[in-house]
């Protein structure tokens, strides 16, 4: 039993006899008096209310929850007893989430079932557990509360973002089905089709010479897009990416895109492996094909966390590109940090350019190009005009290292691409389709 604020009013009131009894003795009377009166009318109070027993409740939750998604929440809640009550109930969910609501307050009529739902937003990856349901009903007279604890913890993992995951499959399906993956495009891609006569716009560098003798008139080759590629996906998670943007940490939007490389990749039947480094390898999954691999990648990663480290660029990429047996499209998600950073990021993509194609991608601030294209306004203060000239002087130099650095390994023969986070999945995928398009690896 928990008093409500109607006890607690009531309580008041009779305290004031007592109060004031010093000053007129017949008033202690008065308000024994009415204490009395309260005690008989909370248990009679107590005795007319249902028991606790007439309400149960369940609660209903994926065990797989996607980072920076609003994830629903579903409880039933059930009152088997014959009377309407007022009922609060708060459900223990995992802390560190930002949730909807906090406690629910509605009435919950007999033999019935009421439905309720809320939305959980993680921001964080790795293993939750949700704790009791707490259910109170207001009494007959409104003197108190009674309370039931419905036990039922419940562990869940936070991955990365599993709805856009979904909606990415279904896309590659669909386009599975149409044919545009597997699209056989006459003069693109490696692998030889078939022969067929020429007919006026073919290139001429597809004529095969020997077949146009045989039989007298000209035949072309013609090549489709070269299946079974091998694309190695490697994240950065030193200290730069730490740091949030846009509402998570840098490494965790950086593993979102590459999980839907990831799947893009098994989806055209291209051996796919993932690793993560720091200062030191973190996590190496090595090539495989088939789209069973892809529950192996999310389950590796679900609490891979980056670290306050600086990464050893040249170290680690010439060890995950050692274990590779032969050419494969390195796809390395970082950030480009201060100059000497950015310098071993270029030596280590550098050395890279021989065996294998080195693909950088960046993640670019939305918040850094807006300071450096905001004007002060005219009827600011000198301090807050001084304060503005700075902050562009310093978010213009960091645009001009970046694109420094970014032409740099361009003209070294990198594939660059530098976006922001909520567009950064689906340009590196059709980014990756246009390698396999134009047969770059």
């Amino acid at each position: 039993m928990i008093a409500s604020n109607r006890l607690y009013l009531i309580l008041i009131l009779a305290l004031i006899p007592f109060a004031l009894s010093g000053m007129w003795k017949p008033l202690e009377y008065l308000g024994t008096g009415m204490n009395l009166l309260l005690l008989i009318a909370v248990i009679v109070d107590y005795r007319k209310t249902p028991s606790s027993k007439f309400l149960e409740a369940e609660r209903h939750v994926q065990d797989r929850l996607s980072i920076g998604r609003d994830n629903e929440v579903v409880i039933k809640i059930t009152n088997t007893g014959s009377e309407t009550l007022k009922v609060r109930l708060v459900d223990d969910s995992p802390e560190g989430m930002n949730r909807s609501a906090d406690k629910f307050e509605f009435e919950l009529p007999g033999n019935s079932v009421s439905t309720l739902s809320y939305e959980l937003t993680p921001y964080k990856r790795g293993l939750y557990e949700f704790g009791n349901i707490t259910v109170r009903f207001l009494s007959k007279s409104g003197l108190f509360w009674r309370q039931r604890v419905i036990k039922c913890p419940e562990k869940i993992k936070v991955f990365s973002d599993l709805k856009k995951l979904h909606e990415l499959s279904i896309k590659l399906a669909h386009s599975t089905e149409l044919g545009e993956l597997h699209q056989r495009k006459r003069g693109q891609g490696t692998d030889f089709a078939s022969l067929r006569e020429y007919t006026v716009g073919d290139d001429t560098k597809a004529i095969d010479w020997k077949a146009t003798a045989r039989r007298d008139r000209p035949v072309v080759r013609t090549y489709e897009i070269e299946q079974e590629q091998r694309l190695l996906i490697l994240l950065d998670a030193g200290r730069m990416m730490c740091s949030d943007l846009e509402g998570l940490k840098r490494f965790d939007h950086a593993l979102n895109s590459a999980l839907c490389l990831a799947l893009t990749g098994l989806t055209h039947n291209d051996q796919v492996g993932l690793g993560i480094f720091a200062d030191k390898p973190l996590l190496y999954l090595p090539p495989k094909r088939g789209k069973s691999y892809m529950k192996k990648l999310l389950e590796s990663t679900f609490d891979v966390e980056p670290r306050m480290v600086e990464p050893d660029y040249v170290g680690m990429l010439s060890y995950f590109a050692a274990a590779q047996k032969g050419r494969a499209l390195i796809v390395v998600l970082t950030d480009l940090t201060d100059p000497i950073g950015s310098h071993y990021l270029l030596s280590g993509l550098a050395s890279l350019s021989g065996k294998h194609l080195p693909f950088c991608v960046t993640l670019k601030d939305r918040q850094i190009t807006q300071v450096a294209n905001q004007r002060h306004r005219e009827d600011a203060k000198k301090e807050e005009i001084v304060n503005s000239i700075y902050r562009r002087a310093v978010a213009t130099d960091l645009l001009s290292q970046r694109e420094l650095a970014l032409s740099v390994l361009q003209r070294r023969g990198c594939l660059i691409l530098d976006a922001p986070p909520q567009e950064l999945s689906d340009k590196l995928v059709d980014a990756y389709l246009d390698v396999k398009t134009r047969g770059r690896l």
